[in-house]
């Protein structure tokens, strides 16, 4: 057998391998963005076909309290940084429903919501100020044709969660009892509703769902603690919440096929002092914090849950 036969045996051989396997090459990886900040970043996928878009969406607060946005479309390489003219003391907050990106957050100084949308992660119109105040950040996702917003109320510390079609009209407040030291995460899974919590006064991690955003129920107490918010997404048709431990400040992530029986915690020897972040598209599941020391912006992206 000639040697071009071989070299093009081999290739093939190679080429079909890489065909077969469902796990995209450099899968894996954790990026440190040249960026500080004194909380997590918040992330989404946004896939706007109509207007050619397939990007992911970093959003955070910079050390000079103004709010700051980047895109990439692989999540290695990114564009420069959009400077909103918009300050907050708390982070952001992100969502897609795949014609607009969303983005949430409290403003400086007076404390009210306020959210906004883009089509293309540059251009941000629609700034809506809402009559709700919050001392800490609301948190945003997308299920079934509408925007959820969740928060924690100013004053009373309990869980308030409202809704959109269209981020321009909010409807269907909902105050829960459940009262929280942190702020609340929200996010959807299996065509469900699901927000998680640290109880206030024991610092319990607390999970509860619901179809329509209204009714809750399901409350599940985890013997996990933590002294700030967790945060919830679902990847691969299954539940994945994560928050740092107290005492050694290591996050911690554990998973839920439907938010009740959780399991397979995982130890990462990710540090950080604030609540980590998380979002997940149909590939990977991401994981945002800040860096312990440094105040450096990481994300870490995985194919499987497991490895970050």
């Amino acid at each position: 057998m000639s040697n071009v036969i071989r070299k093009t045996a081999v290739f093939i051989i190679l080429f079909a391998a890489l065909a077969m396997t469902s796990t995209p090459l450099y899968a894996q990886f954790k990026l440190r963005l040249d960026e500080n900040s004194n909380y997590g970043p918040a992330i989404v996928h946004h896939v706007n076909e109509e207007e050619g878009l397939d990007i992911l969406v970093v959003a955070w607060i910079g050390t000079d309290g103004n709010i700051n946005v980047k895109q990439s479309r692989d999540g290695i390489d990114w564009r420069a940084k959009i400077r909103l003219d918009e300050r907050s003391d708390h982070p952001p907050a992100l969502t897609s429903d795949g014609e607009y990106i969303y983005i949430a957050w409290t403003g400086q100084g007076n404390e009210k919501l306020n959210t906004m949308r883009s089509r293309d992660a540059i251009d941000w119109r629609t700034k809506i100020r809402h009559d709700d105040e919050s001392g800490l950040e609301p948190g945003l996702t997308y299920l079934d044709g509408r925007i959820y917003m969740i928060w924690r109320g100013r004053g009373n510390h309990k869980i308030n969660i409202i809704s959109s079609r269209d981020g321009v009209d909010w409807q269907n407040k909902t105050r829960l009892e459940e009262t929280t030291s942190d702020r609340p995460a929200i996010t959807a899974h299996n065509g469900r509703l699901y927000i998680a919590w640290n109880g206030e006064g024991n610092d319990k991690l607390n999970v509860m769902r619901s179809r329509d955003g209204i009714d809750w129920g399901a409350k599940v107490r985890l013997d996990e603690t933590s002294d700030d918010g967790p945060a919830l997404a679902s990847f691969d048709d299954r539940l994945f919440l994560t928050w740092v431990g107290e005492g050694n400040e290591k996050i911690n992530i554990m998973r839920s096929d439907e938010g009740v029986d959780w399991r397979a915690k995982i130890r990462t020897d990710h540090v950080t002092e604030k609540s980590p972040t998380l979002y997940a598209d149909w590939d990977y599941i991401y994981l945002g914090w800040i860096g312990k020391n440094d105040r450096n912006i990481n994300i870490s992206r995985s194919s499987d849950g497991v490895d970050f």
